[in-house]
């Protein structure tokens, strides 16, 4: 079917759906309509919509989610998500995902959609509901007259937005990385990691130990955004979702933002092979690039895989012995010193104005944040923020609510202040976790699973949890031409 004919097709069955509904004014088309109180279905297909609230004062988009590699995602029964246009395109903001059987009633009365979709406090109350129904929406205006608008988008350049968007980042990635996505040579590698090594000795943002060098903590200023991702485990496509979604890697080119990485980027879990190292290799060259590109805005904190320690070990494969020999034998002896002296190093927690996080835990007593600078003379310290879990009854010295509570404290943060740990998935189906064991603020993030990549983003003076679908990120900028 050509795409004029899909567009009439289209419209046909729209006007059917709201053939008791008066038009409203013109919004993207010529067919748009003002909605009453009565529930309309609507089979959207591959095009979007622009919902009005407001009488007409607001205007939100709700787009089919689409791979980038052309596949719509989940279709029959697909998502979709909502966003302000104004916002989305240009900054670090928020969005809504619905899937199937999901339902959102939009109004001011959400905190979330205040922040996400720029929807003032004033007037208050309910506006309009939009439910997902095997891929069909069913939309209900709450509004009193003249009542919410909605119109689809049709024209060639809405309805491809958000993928062209994506794209655009894509090549922006191809770039940044001096074209393909590929494990560098012995070489390059060698020098790269020295490059690394420098800007760590003197790394910015990090309070002098006794010593003279750059501390265990990283310390934000006050008013910095920061997105937050934690235990990759060699997954290179769910580093590059990150970039490419929302408006991180602009933020970053901008020197608005900062990313930091919980740890544990390399060696690999799941349906990878535990041995296969050449992955570790390939994600730590992409986040060393990162690193030189943005020097005083990408942090990488230090997680219990980022060792060449005997007991760091998986399904009985000794993955931090097996990852040091692997190093050396496909890039040197030096390679591996110079990665040894990395992780000598790196900082251990960031504190930031509205989160604190680490990579495993915080420590079971009160640490103030000098023991924390001078964490080198601390080995129990380290072990606690590197390995520590949660405590269970087998396991009596992990940490508790309480633990969390003296962290804030010690750091002199609020009491409400996020405290952001990887290291731990509390499941096999999910990738972040809210408010663990009844602790409020106390969140768990683990960015390396096979469906959705977590992350934590701060927007205005809160952090919210965001998934993204993983897609074949590599294989796609690959594809891209220069």
């Amino acid at each position: 079917m050509a795409k004029t004919d899909a567009k009439k097709s289209f419209l046909k069955r729209l006007k059917a759906s709201f053939s008791d509904l008066a038009e409203c004014e013109e919004v993207d088309i010529k067919e748009s309509y003002r909605l009453h109180n009565k529930k309309i279905k609507v089979h959207v297909g591959e095009y979007p919509f622009q919902v009005n609230l407001y009488g007409d004062t607001k205007s939100l988009h709700v787009y089919p989610e689409r791979l980038l590699n052309g596949n719509p995602a989940g279709t029959p029964s697909g998502s979709y998500i909502i966003f302000d246009p104004d916002r989305y395109f240009s900054t670090i903001t928020g969005f809504f995902r619905l899937q199937d059987g999901d339902k959102i009633t939009l109004g001011s009365d959400d905190e979330r959609q205040r922040d996400f979709l720029d929807i003032s406090e004033h007037p208050s109350g309910r506006q309009l509901s939009i439910s997902n129904r095997e891929g069909n929406l069913v939309f209900k205006n709450h509004a009193p007259k003249p009542g919410s608008c909605i119109a689809p988008l049709l024209r060639d350049k809405k309805v491809n937005r958000v993928v062209d968007w994506r794209l655009a980042k894509a090549r922006g990635l191809r770039e940044l990385y001096g074209g393909e996505i590929k494990p560098l040579d012995p070489e390059s590698a060698l020098t790269l990691i020295r490059e690394v090594n420098l800007i760590l000795e003197q790394e910015v943002h990090r309070p002098k130990n006794n010593s003279g060098q750059p501390g265990g903590v990283v310390v934000l200023p006050d008013g910095s955004v920061s997105c937050i991702v934690a235990d990759l485990h060699a997954k290179t496509d769910n580093l590059l979702v990150v970039l490419s979604q929302n408006g991180y890697l602009e933020a970053l080119e901008a020197g608005n933002a900062y990313l930091i990485i919980l740890g544990d980027a390399v060696h690999p879990e799941g349906e990878t092979k535990l041995d296969e190292m050449e992955g570790s290799m390939l994600i730590m060259d992409l986040i060393f690039r990162l690193k030189l590109r943005f020097p005083s805005q990408v942090f990488y904190i230090r997680g219990n895989h980022d060792s060449f320690s005997e007991e760091i070990a998986k399904g009985g494969i000794p993955q931090g012995l097996l990852w040091g020999k692997q190093l050396k034998n496909a890039r040197g002896e030096q390679y591996k010193q110079e990665m040894g002296r990395f992780y000598s190093l790196l900082p251990y927690v960031v504190v930031a104005e509205h989160f604190i996080a680490c990579h495993a835990a915080p420590p079971t007593s009160a640490t103030p944040i000098e023991t924390i600078i001078n964490i080198r003379d601390n080995p129990k310290l380290v072990n606690q923020l590197l390995n520590n879990r949660l405590q269970r009854p087998n396991r009596p010295s992990g940490y508790t609510k309480g633990d969390v509570k003296k962290f804030r404290k010690s750091l002199q943060r609020d009491a409400d202040t996020p405290v952001i740990v990887g290291h731990t998935p509390m499941s096999n189906d999910d990738t972040i976790w809210e408010n663990v064991d009844g602790i409020e603020n106390h969140h768990i993030l683990y960015s390396s699973d096979s469906e959705w990549v977590g992350v934590m983003t701060q927007i205005g003076d809160k952090v919210y949890p965001f998934r993204y679908p993983v897609e074949p990120m590599t294989s796609i900028i690959n594809s891209l031409s220069d």
